[in-house]
């Protein structure tokens, strides 16, 4: 299964995976092996915390690992602007506060709602991908419904 990453995005994880194999891990580790050599591993609760978070971290690097197996990277698709999709800017007229907004539609790693960055597999990303100029859609998402018209499509990048 491909993962969708703007090159930037997948460059941050995988910096923190490295960060993780190279430091993160080795110094649990050790700290683990320190608390082991204190005695009775019943009554070691620092033994039972180092080895949770080595947990932890052994499961965040394989959720990395499989996420950066396959990229796709975001700034290579043939991205079309006569309809929203993936690696699509959007502005859209709120139909209920008259206001407009502007939607990046990105993937996962590159989510930042406070900048309304979405990913394309949010329920307002899902909502607006295959959606043409002067659309208008009614998108149900956990903060209630938003009604939009489509004003403007153009690559993210641009």
């Amino acid at each position: 299964m491909s993962h969708f990453f703007t090159r930037a995005s997948h460059a941050r994880l995988f910096e923190e995976l490295e960060r993780l194999r190279t430091q993160e891990l080795p110094s649990l580790s050790r700290a683990k092996n320190v608390a082991a050599a204190e005695g009775d591993l019943s009554e070691n609760t620092e033994y039972h915390a180092t080895r949770e978070q080595l947990e932890m971290v052994q499961r965040r690097i394989y959720e990395l690992e499989e996420q950066l197996r396959a990229p796709r990277f975001i700034e290579d698709l043939p991205i079309s602007c006569d309809t929203v999709s993936i690696g699509t800017k959007v502005r859209c007229l709120d139909l209920e506060t008259r206001q407009e907004v502007i939607y990046t539609i990105l993937g996962p790693a590159d989510t930042a709602p406070e900048k309304n960055i979405i990913s394309f597999q949010a329920p307002l990303g899902r909502g607006l991908i295959g959606k043409e100029l002067d659309d208008e859609v009614s998108i149900t998402i956990p903060a209630g419904k938003r009604h939009l018209r489509i004003l403007d499509i153009q690559r993210f990048d641009e």
